[in-house]
């Protein structure tokens, strides 16, 4: 088997666990975007700490990054269609992304 095989035979099998699908979302001077993401995670309860794990060559994580704030919205099976938009399946703008879902601004003004 050829390493892009065994990549793609990886990545179908991981695609096939069950996880909590999230929009990670985030809002300040680097810019307001968002992204899908199942790798999402507790680390801790004191002080409360999510670990999320976002590919560096994403301009995502640069933003994510330079914000320094991000609100995790956990999907239910309702939140199928934000979860297509917000993985880019969709091929829409950031700014379009957005305008699709009704946001309210956290406690941190992040959506």
């Amino acid at each position: 088997m050829t390493h892009d095989e065994q990549r793609t035979q990886f990545r179908n099998a991981m695609a096939s666990l069950a996880a909590a699908v999230n929009v990670i979302t985030t809002d300040g001077p680097h810019g307001r975007c968002g992204i899908t993401a199942s790798a999402v995670c507790s680390v801790t309860d004191s002080p409360p700490t999510m670990l999320i794990c976002i590919n560096q060559s994403s301009y995502v994580h640069d933003v994510l990054h330079g914000n320094g704030r991000v609100c995790i919205n956990v999907l239910g099976a309702q939140g199928q269609e934000p979860a297509r938009v917000f993985a880019g399946m969709t091929g829409c703008s950031m700014q379009a992304r957005f305008d699709q879902c009704a946001w309210h601004a956290g406690r941190l003004a992040v959506p």
